[in-house]
């Protein structure tokens, strides 16, 4: 139980970043990783390794695909890989949790992507900009590792126009909805 309870913080986190920065951290997705393969050993996670490793680098290779055609996020590529692997049997539920994810999300950003983008910029501008102590060790330090790369991107955010027509969408949301689908499903077949 607690391997699921960890894979669900570490897509929490993987979440906001993305909605945040648009960017995901390849930290969370090795430890990601790292987690399965401990659940695997450990006989939580109850699926084949194998099985999951095949159909999570097809589901690689396939997006990586769609990423050089400018489909999808090179970052939502890199995510699927280990989401795929901790849904390994629950592949339907994964999808069924991922496109109602993904629905929600467009539809939210469909109705307030104009609100979401400038509560978004300021949330980054006061992360940034308005640190009190900067030797201070806090929470919001170590859920976004490195504060040299967010004072890079808020650069380039604030210099971002907002505009209705064309407007990112930070999937990796929906990827992790998708996610906690399958923790979901597992926690309630483990009680």
């Amino acid at each position: 139980m607690l391997v699921w309870v960890l894979f669900g913080i570490i897509l929490l986190i993987i979440s906001i970043g993305d909605f945040l920065f648009f960017r995901i951290e390849d930290e969370y997705l090795l430890a990601l990783i790292v987690l399965y393969i401990v659940s695997c050993i450990s006989g939580v996670s109850g699926g084949n390794f194998c099985n999951g490793l095949m159909t999570a680098t097809i589901t690689f290779v396939v997006t990586l695909v769609m990423n050089h055609c400018g489909l999808i996020g090179g970052g939502d590529v890199k995510m699927l890989f280990p989401v795929i692997l901790l849904a390994e049997n629950n592949l339907l539920t994964f999808l069924i949790g991922i496109s109602v994810g993904g629905a929600v999300l467009s539809i939210i950003y469909i109705i307030f992507g104009r609100q979401i983008f400038f509560l978004r910029r300021k949330v980054v501008s006061y992360l940034c900009f308005f640190k009190k102590k900067k030797n201070k060790f806090t929470f919001l330090k170590v859920i976004l590792l490195s504060l040299n790369r967010i004072d890079k991107r808020i650069v380039a955010l604030r210099h971002y126009t907002f505009s209705a027509v064309r407007q990112e969408i930070p999937y990796g949301i929906a990827i992790s909805c998708g996610g906690f689908y399958v923790i979901l499903e597992n926690l309630a077949a483990g009680l």
